[in-house]
């Protein structure tokens, strides 16, 4: 029973060091942005072209709403959006991005 314990917990001790090693990247979130999103959302840039859908900022600032449930609903097809070929990666980079985009 010990040597489960010790395992369970050198597991978990393992997977937080490993989501510390994959930080989400904000900058790369803004690249993205700009080549997949600008065209319809506010991302909150000088270089928005237009808002005819909710802007960036009004996603990031939604009561309970986490960069997770932001990578998550980007990974999944809509057919409001375009298909973007998004890694977890990346989603999770535009995430951030959004994210930082609270007011």
């Amino acid at each position: 029973m010990r040597f489960r314990l010790l395992l369970f917990t050198a597991a978990l001790t393992s997977i937080g060091g490993a989501g510390a090693s994959l930080a989400q990247d904000v900058e790369n979130g803004r690249r993205l942005s700009e080549r997949w999103c600008i065209e319809c959302h506010d991302i909150g840039t000088a270089r928005t072209k237009s808002s005819r859908v909710i802007p960036f900022p009004a996603i990031a600032n939604k009561p309970g709403i986490t960069s997770e449930m932001i990578a998550t609903f980007l990974l999944m097809p809509h057919a409001t959006m375009p298909n973007m070929p998004l890694t977890r990666k990346d989603a999770d980079d535009l995430a951030a991005f959004i994210m930082n985009t609270r007011q």
